[in-house]
């Protein structure tokens, strides 16, 4: 298996990145034409996640939403954005209107970086 060429062009991987290439790479089977296609996906379903959990008042809704992000997160190696998406899973059991705040800054965080990737 070659190693993905997202990884290795980027040359941005590290610890402390948002999004963690090898996992990325790994789920993808290095296919960087899948890697591409997987983060478009995720920058727009993230968005619309947020979007839809703002104007949402439906408990079971919200935390749907966010439990489907979090596998997604997991998914491309987000696991700042799969760690928001728990500790909010677990706020909305206490309050069904917790904030999203955490999330929202993982998410926009998680999504720059995309872009610096998929632009860079």
């Amino acid at each position: 298996m070659a190693p993905s060429s997202m990884a290795r062009v980027s040359g941005r991987a590290s610890p402390e990145a948002p999004i963690d290439l090898v996992q990325l790479a790994t789920n993808t089977l290095g296919n960087r034409d899948l890697e591409v296609q997987v983060l478009h996906l995720f920058k727009s379903q993230s968005r619309m996640t947020l979007e839809r959990l703002e104007n949402e008042t439906d408990p079971s809704v919200r935390a749907d939403l966010v439990h489907t992000l979090k596998g997604s997160a997991r998914a491309i190696g987000a696991a700042r954005v799969a760690t928001a998406c728990e500790c909010l899973e677990g706020d909305l059991k206490a309050a069904h209107n917790a904030p999203t705040t955490g999330l929202v800054a993982a998410v926009t965080e998680a999504n720059g970086y995309i872009c610096d990737l998929l632009e860079g």
